[in-house]
Formats: C-alpha cells, structure tokens, sequence
C-alpha cells in the first residue's frame, strides 16, 4: 500500500507508544520516515521499521534545524511533520509551580511552534505539506488535576488552526489528531498507580476496549495523505465515541 509513497516525514516523540505506531504506518504507506526522540531507543526504533533515526531533545531551539537538514541529506526533501512529542503530569493550578508550568509547555506547545515554523519554509519549497499536532481530547474534556496538560493541549489545537489560517493557501495543511485512551506503555504505567482506573477509562467510550497505536497511525496517514488534500484546520478525533456521549 502507498498512500504516502514520495513523502517525506518526521514524527517526533517516537521511540515508544503513539510516535512509533504513526512512523511505522507512515512508512508501511511508502513513506521516508525521521523518527526523533531524547529516548535513545529510537535507534531501534528506527531500525524495526526501516526509517532513520535523530536523537534529539525537541525542547532545544536547535534542534528542529538540524533534523531538518538531516531530512535533507538523506530524502532530498520535506513533506510532513508530525508533532507527537509530549508530557502529561497531575496537577491542579495551585500545584502547578514555574517550573513544572516552563517544562510542559516547552514539550507540549513551544516545541510544536518551532519545529512547525522550521518546517514550513522546506515544505514550501516541496510545493506543498501536512502537519499532524497530536492534542489530546482532555483539550476540550478537561480532566482534573490535568491543568498544565489541558492547557498546553488546547494552545496545541488553536495552533493548528492558525497554521491552516495562514498558510493554507500557499498548500500547507495542518489539522490536530486527538486521541482518546490508547494502550502505550506510558498509558500502562499511569493506570497502573490507580487499580481500577483502566477498566474505569474504557467504560467510558463506547469501543469497548482501549485505542491502539496502529490506529492512531492509521488515523495519521489520512491526514498525512493527498486524500485529506481539501482537509485543513481540522481535529479529528479518535477515542470510541467516548467525548460525543459526554
């Protein structure tokens, strides 16, 4: 299958969970995959699915370029950046300090603006592209004690839509995936200080059963794909029907 066949991409936070199911559907669809992460796993990462590999702390202002450029060096171009990259932590305003307030939203909100405007002049030159910020549906359906997530999500999602605003007559999309509860190991590690939560989160949509990676990369490939050329500004949400009946 070659949905993708000609693009390349980069998708950050990719060594685990969600990053590495959306590079490996990026690259089952044809694509030339950059799989970046501080976690040096990506290496392997990398390797299973036959993409390349840059480790790399997103949060440094550098660090867009130089992966850029890598991209360059090895593919001749740039088509599509997903920003999947992040950090959840619980906390409500009143435990939120300076700190934990600058670490999220330089993951979850600088760090997408960066590498977004980084990208945007090689797409151009590619006459065209599509980026992917992956949000979250506590964007919309906040969740308590998530306060510096929720918030960073849901400048996440307006940043989309300015992106698509601004450029979208000049051929860059970009539209916002938002998942619902999908089984990673971050998301095992988190239920499994609450017995009970993860039977309780799956109660809660209407699937059943929690999302997989492999869907979140499926739903990432039709944003990514010539398919979706007329979809811009968009968030598409994939969590079992769990934020309709609430």
């Amino acid at each position: 299958m070659t949905r993708l066949t000609g693009k390349v991409i980069i998708v950050t936070g990719a060594a685990t969970g969600i990053g590495l199911g959306i590079a490996a559907a990026c690259k089952q669809q044809g694509a030339d995959v950059v799989l970046v992460d501080k976690d040096p796993r990506v290496n392997d990462a990398a390797r299973s699915i036959g993409g390349l590999a840059m480790v790399q702390d997103i949060t440094r202002p550098e660090s867009a370029d130089s992966t850029i450029k890598r991209a360059f060096e090895a593919f001749g171009k740039l088509t599509g950046l997903v920003n999947n990259a992040g950090r959840v932590d619980e906390a409500t305003i009143l435990e939120t300090d300076d700190q934990l307030w600058r670490d999220t939203m330089a993951l979850n909100l600088e760090a997408p603006f960066r590498w977004t405007r980084a990208a945007i002049p090689a797409m151009l030159d590619a006459g065209g592209g599509a980026i992917v910020n992956v949000s979250s549906i506590e964007a919309t359906h906040v969740r308590p004690r998530h306060f510096p997530y929720v918030i960073s999500k849901s400048g996440l999602n307006c940043l989309t839509r300015a992106v698509a605003v601004d450029l979208g007559r000049q051929g860059i999309r970009c539209n916002t995936l938002s998942p619902g509860s999908v089984d990673t190991e971050m998301y095992q590690r988190y239920t499994a200080q609450y017995p009970g939560l993860r039977e309780h989160l799956i109660g809660l949509n209407f699937a059943g059963r929690l999302g997989t990676v492999e869907e979140m990369g499926a739903a990432a490939v039709y944003l990514l794909s010539d398919e979706t050329a007329f979809l811009n500004g968009h968030e598409l949400v994939v969590d079992g029907a769990r934020t309709v009946a609430t």
